[in-house]
């Protein structure tokens, strides 16, 4: 489910580019501090778009510090250091860990299950720390699994399973802002489950593999994902903000492996 949550860098400005990248650098200097350099190999663009997002609705001033790092030993680089960084490399860690055992278990990836192991004890310190969170994100995969070992094919039931997950890391509070984060979260993951089911349509049939899409024709996806998205954005509307990175993602950028993916199966 981890990795079509990007933007689209050709409609960006560059202070919005610049900013992106810096939220990046801090996730990937938060990864560092808290959980050492073996974490920084779980960074995703995902994870990113939820920093944005927390700093946009809490209105969050944070620290901007410069360094050197390993991919750019070099030259100086900005990035942020706040509290949302933080929690967002906390989710990070334990989204990470479920997909990388996911990926053991749909395809035996040996270096998914070796990594997955390395990051266990950062793993359970985190399920300590957010037991509420921890507990909903193992029920949410589990009710998935178990749809996915009974072969129950009713794209709802498996969505639902991811909107619950995103619900619950999208909300980092109990305030004002929960139900409505919540909310764009769960929408959010049930677009985002269902993106990925069409990507891996052919080649979940080619091995042989669960998909709850598999009673659908191809000519309904397209229609299945814009009204998918048209609640996406209601829910995000409904969050009174106005951010053109995160519109930039759920205009254009989220659909961008759609989109080459159809084009390849096109040719």
């Amino acid at each position: 489910m981890l990795g079509n949550i990007v933007t689209n860098p050709n409609l960006l400005e560059d202070n919005d580019k610049r900013y992106y990248r810096e939220c990046y650098c801090g996730l990937c200097k938060a990864l560092q501090a808290r959980y050492k350099n073996i974490s920084r190999f779980t960074l995703n663009y995902d994870m990113n778009f939820l920093i944005v997002l927390l700093n946009e609705v809490y209105k969050e001033n944070n620290e901007k510090l410069e360094c050197r790092c390993m991919m750019h030993p070099v030259n100086k680089h900005t990035y942020i250091k706040g509290k949302f960084v933080d929690y967002v490399a906390d989710m990070n860690i334990l989204l990470a860990y479920y997909n990388l055992l996911d990926d053991w278990q749909d395809d035996k990836n040996v270096f998914a299950n070796c990594y997955a192991k390395m990051i266990k004890k950062s793993f359970k310190k985190i399920c300590k720390k957010y037991p509420k969170k921890a507990e909903t994100v193992q029920n949410s995969l589990k009710e998935l699994n178990e749809l996915e070992a009974n072969n129950i094919i009713n794209p709802d039931l498996s969505a639902q399973c991811s909107g619950k997950l995103f619900g619950e890391i999208f909300a980092p509070f109990e305030d004002e802002h929960e139900e409505k984060l919540r909310n764009f979260g769960d929408s959010l993951g049930k677009f985002i489950y269902i993106l990925d089911a069409c990507i891996d349509f052919e080649k979940d049939i080619k091995k042989k593999r669960y998909n709850p899409l598999i009673a659908n024709s191809k000519d309904e996806f397209d229609d299945m994902l814009n009204l998918l998205l048209a609640d996406c954005v209601e829910k995000y509307k409904a969050l009174n903000i106005s951010n053109k990175i995160i519109e930039n993602i759920l205009y254009s950028g989220i659909w961008t492996k759609y989109e080459i993916h159809k084009k390849k199966g096109e040719k």
